[in-house]
């Protein structure tokens, strides 16, 4: 391959797993603006999702198509239990909160293994050839991956913008306080904006082990580049999240053409000091997220 072909080889697949990490960042972000805190458990709930769809698969032999949705609705379970059980208890208390999503997040970690090993699987998926355009190889499963990601986030974009919660999400993000005074539910935007995260995120999950395998600490890997991304795109900010998730995807693989891969994920945190440097809201984010 030519210098050139490189480059947009490194390109393409950085828009690949930068969709994944862009998914990822939403759901870390959408949580910080509306409870203040980064969920640390995030990362579970990938694992979880992964896990569920596996399990639905091949367990209850159930097809593809069904397996997708019971790993997510496996994931929303598990977070909503979390958010009833403790971060519901915590709301006006962030730092507890993000001590407590420490524990809860060890605490899945740990379930996982102890019901499912520590063994891989692999989701039935088929095996497609690599596909040949202009002297590029495009994988079939990342680029069903990458669009599925796409239609997420797009999802996302239209409840947040056409749909009453996502008004009331954005209002409480803005200003909870004034929120609380104009008569929005917190309870219950808190509730909604859970569970959209959750979905992105047992979709992230399940899209990561259709392209690897599913382990119990699969989401774990994923989490610190998620956070990455959530940061620099100006934690509490979606659409800077988006940006920032694709941004990182491409600087990733981009700089795998110099360097050794084992080193990527350590790009996403020289990107990510190098920007805060020069804007410590992140690309996106206001001088001042959190009170």
């Amino acid at each position: 391959m030519t210098p050139m072909s490189m480059i947009l080889q490194a390109v393409l697949n950085g828009i690949a797993e930068g969709a994944l990490l862009a998914m990822m960042a939403l759901g870390i972000t959408l949580i910080f603006g509306v409870a203040k805190f980064s969920n640390n458990a995030h990362g579970e709930i990938l694992t979880v999702g992964a896990y569920g769809t596996f399990w639905a698969s091949a367990v209850f032999s159930l097809p593809m198509w069904l397996s997708v949705p019971a790993g997510v609705a496996l994931a929303v379970v598990v977070g909503l239990l979390a958010y009833l059980l403790v971060f519901r208890h915590m709301v006006d208390r962030p730092i507890a909160a993000l001590l407590a999503s420490i524990g809860v997040s060890i605490f899945l970690r740990g379930l996982i293994s102890l019901i499912a090993g520590t063994q891989q699987y692999g989701l039935d998926v088929p095996m497609w050839r690599a596909w040949r355009f202009a002297g590029l190889r495009i994988l079939p499963m990342e680029t069903y991956v990458c669009i599925a990601s796409f239609i997420a986030i797009f999802a996302v974009h239209l409840i947040l913008k056409n749909t009453r919660i996502g008004v009331e999400m954005r209002a409480v993000a803005d200003n909870p306080l004034l929120a609380r005074t104009s008569g929005i539910n917190p309870e219950r935007v808190n509730r909604a904006t859970w569970t959209i995260a959750l979905v992105g995120g047992g979709l992230a999950g399940i899209f990561v082990a259709a392209k690897t395998a599913v382990y119990p600490d699969l989401g774990w890997g994923l989490l610190l580049p998620a956070f990455a991304a959530a940061v620099l795109g100006g934690l509490g900010s979606p659409y800077g999240a988006i940006l920032a998730g694709l941004l990182l995807g491409i600087a990733q693989n981009v700089a795998t053409l110099w360097i050794n891969d084992t080193y990527k994920s350590s790009i996403a945190f020289v990107v990510l000091i190098a920007v805060l440097l020069v804007k410590p809201s992140g690309l996106t984010g206001r001088r001042e997220v959190a009170r």
